[in-house]
C-alpha cells in the first residue's frame, strides 16, 4: 500500500481512519461518484474509468475511509502514460473498441497517440478529485504530493503532467508544480494551464 506521508501530517484527516490505494476495476461506480464533484463537462465516464483502470490501474490512486458498513472512496487520482511532455487531447482520450485492441499496444489516429502509451515516459494526472465534504483543509493537495511520492518511487517516469484551470494554477505550484502557459488541450472548451513536475527516471 502507497506511503502517505503527506496525508499523514493533514490536520484535516485528524481522527479519521483512511488509506491509499491503487484503484481496480471493482472501484468504477465509486470513482463515477466521486468524479460528481466536477462540472458535468469534465466528468469522466464509467467506460472511460474503465478503460484506464484496465490499461493503467498501477498509475491511479485512491483515498479511502474505513467505515463500519464498507471503506468509502473519498478522494483519487487518475492517471496514464504519454510519450508527450504535456497533456494532450489524445492523452485524455479513449480508443474506440479499446476491449477488442491487443493488451498494451498504444493506438495512433490521425497523428496523434489515443489514450495510454505504456512505453510513455509522462505520466499525466487526468482527475485530481475530493467529494464536496473533503475539499478544503489541505487533504487535496496532500493527495498530490503523495501521488507524485509514489511515482518516485514506484514508476518508471520523467515527469507528472496535468492541465489545471488559471484559478488552481497556485494550488498545483503549491505541491510543486511549474505552470508551462496555456495549454494546447481543448478538452471541454479549452482554457486551461500546462503544469509539470520533473521526477526523473528511476533506476
Amino acid at each position: 500500500m502507497p506511503s502517505t506521508t503527506h496525508l499523514d501530517q493533514c490536520s484535516a484527516l485528524s481522527g479519521l481512519d483512511f488509506y491509499l490505494r491503487p484503484l481496480s476495476i471493482a472501484d468504477v461506480k465509486s470513482c463515477v461518484i466521486v468524479e460528481s464533484a466536477f462540472p458535468e463537462q469534465e466528468r469522466c465516464s464509467e467506460e472511460k474509468f474503465t478503460y484506464r483502470l484496465t490499461q493503467s490501474p498501477t498509475l491511479s490512486l485512491g483515498l479511502f475511509l474505513r467505515e463500519p458498513s464498507n471503506d468509502r472512496l473519498i478522494g483519487h487520482v487518475i492517471g496514464n502514460r504519454t510519450s508527450s511532455p504535456v497533456i494532450t487531447d489524445g492523452s485524455m482520450l479513449m480508443p474506440e473498441h479499446w476491449r477488442s485492441l491487443p493488451a498494451g499496444k498504444p493506438l495512433t489516429s490521425g497523428g496523434q497517440l489515443i489514450g495510454n502509451d505504456p512505453n510513455g515516459k509522462t505520466i499525466a494526472m487526468h482527475s485530481v478529485v475530493m467529494t464536496p465534504e473533503f475539499q478544503r483543509g489541505g487533504i487535496g493537495r496532500a493527495l498530490v504530493k503523495d501521488y507524485v511520492k509514489y511515482v518516485k518511487d514506484n514508476m518508471d517516469g520523467e515527469r507528472v503532467a496535468l492541465i489545471a484551470h488559471d484559478y488552481l494554477v497556485g494550488f498545483y505550484e503549491s505541491a510543486g508544480f511549474e505552470n508551462l502557459g496555456v495549454s494546447e488541450v481543448r478538452f471541454a472548451g479549452g482554457g486551461w494551464y500546462d503544469m509539470v513536475l520533473p521526477v526523473g527516471s528511476r533506476v
